[in-house]
């Protein structure tokens, strides 16, 4: 009766404005979140399979067991411990755990040892583990304190703009300056370490930013926790939750669309380099990645005002249709030219930040109408992310990559690809994620409105 007392005159405060300073601080925490996420993804394939020589199939196999089993293990572990221990160790604490490990994983996993291509796979999966592992300890934890930012949804729109904003930094970071670092250090395996050393320093400053941040969400974490029973959710209970339409048909609408995403980035220096023939791949991908910087920081209050007035629901709808349609085209348009690619990557970014942005939105007002469960949410989404990448950016990139022809020793002596490899890397790269988001999009009509 107390805890429904404390949660009820909560929500019955009128809803106040998240302040700029807990806006910034969280949103900072963002940066670390998106360069943990993208960077597998973007570069690792590609640095196992045209560094290392490993054949892509294989590659691929390495990142997705990790991926998948480490991955969503650790995600639900750390969702239901947050919420456990959310009493005697607040949620915002988790970001410290990940600025701790965060460097460690990223140097490790861009220094693979001299030996047989055995004993690389081997370290790569080990090590992965690992990053899976710290990736989960703050990046479940960080959704879930949206919900305890603000107890008002618009203003969780607002939060989650922020939010895309320094994700969009966070993709710079990962996706501009990451290659480019590789690129200005000679490539090779020399240049992926160069680039690991300054990520290694890059993403702890952003989670202690967020940690500071964050303090507001701590002190009404505190205000509620105390007063509420401890209880011990069943298995039954947290299937139920997840299976509830409220929450899964948009867990399956954004497993499809970035199962697409997946493919799109780990293709994408594949299809530079192959299909549009660029030997500068490394210094090109940095110009798409500023566009696509620039669409997200553009439509953020567009989105913001849109769902404000059509909902949220139907504004992730027409941002996945947008995306998709653009990678659709994209696929097809390799001979266009750089400044083609530039624009495509713009508009495909526009769509690309409504859906994100209000999937997050709506995942924290689910996680708020039911706080006792917050983390578990949260585990499950992000889940899904990494499920979707491990499934898209590598397992199926490297089948699709191996089944097309496409020859990793040719790719290490810097040699083109067969007429057909190129069409794989074509069709993963722009055909497939297309029709993914346009799936995701239908099945979100019948999700219920927001």
């Amino acid at each position: 009766m107390i805890a429904a007392t404390a949660q009820d005159a909560f929500e019955a405060e009128p809803a106040r404005r998240t302040g700029l300073v807990p806006l910034i601080g969280y949103s900072f925490g963002q940066i670390a979140g998106q360069v943990f996420r993208d960077l597998p993804s973007l570069l690792l394939l590609f640095y196992m399979t045209s560094v290392l020589g490993i054949a892509p199939a294989v590659a691929g196999a390495a990142i997705f067991v990790p991926k998948l089993v480490w991955g969503v293990g650790s995600d639900l572990l750390v969702g239901i411990l947050s919420d456990r221990w959310k009493r005697r160790f607040p949620r915002r604490n988790w970001l410290l755990i990940g600025a701790l490990g965060a460097p460690a994983a990223m140097l490790l996993l861009f220094h693979v040892p001299h030996g047989s291509d055995s004993l690389r796979i081997g370290y790569v999966a080990i090590v992965f583990s690992l990053y899976m592992l710290v990736f989960a300890s703050f990046s479940v934890p960080y959704l879930a304190l949206a919900g305890e930012l603000t107890s008002s949804p618009r203003q969780r729109n607002v939060l989650m703009a922020w939010r895309l904003a320094f994700t969009a930094v966070g993709v710079m970071v990962s996706g501009g300056i990451a290659p480019a670092l590789v690129q200005r250090a000679g490539g090779g395996e020399h240049g992926f370490q160069t680039m690991a050393i300054t990520l290694a320093v890059i993403c702890p400053i952003a989670l202690l930013i967020a940690w500071f941040g964050t303090r507001a969400a701590n002190r009404r974490d505190t205000e509620v926790a105390s007063h509420a029973p401890r209880v011990r959710m069943t298995a039954g209970e947290a299937a139920r939750a997840l299976l509830a339409p409220k929450f899964f048909i948009m867990l399956c609408a954004n497993l499809l669309q970035l199962v697409g995403q997946g493919m799109s980035y780990a293709a994408m220096l594949y299809f530079l380099s192959y299909n549009m023939g660029r030997p500068d791949a490394l210094t090109l991908i940095g110009g798409l990645v500023i566009a696509a910087c620039a669409g997200i920081l553009v439509a953020q209050p567009l989105w913001v005002g849109l769902a404000a007035r059509f909902g949220k629901r139907n504004c992730y709808i027409a941002g996945a249709t947008i995306h998709g349609l653009f990678y659709f085209i994209w696929g097809f348009g390799a001979s266009w030219g750089a400044s083609a690619a530039i624009a495509l990557a713009f508009l495909a970014a526009i769509g690309n930040s409504g859906w994100a942005m209000l999937g997050f939105s709506m995942v924290a007002d689910v996680a708020a109408e039911d706080e006792r469960r917050a983390g578990l949410y949260s585990a499950a989404w992000i889940s899904t992310d990494k499920i979707a990448f491990a499934l898209g950016g590598t397992l199926l990139t490297g089948l699709i990559f191996s089944a097309f022809g496409f020859d990793s020793a040719r790719a290490v002596a810097g040699l083109p690809q067969s007429d057909s490899a190129l069409i794989g890397v074509m069709v993963v790269f722009g055909v497939v994620p297309g029709v993914l988001n346009f799936v995701g999009a239908l099945l979100m009509c019948f999700a219920p409105k927001r």
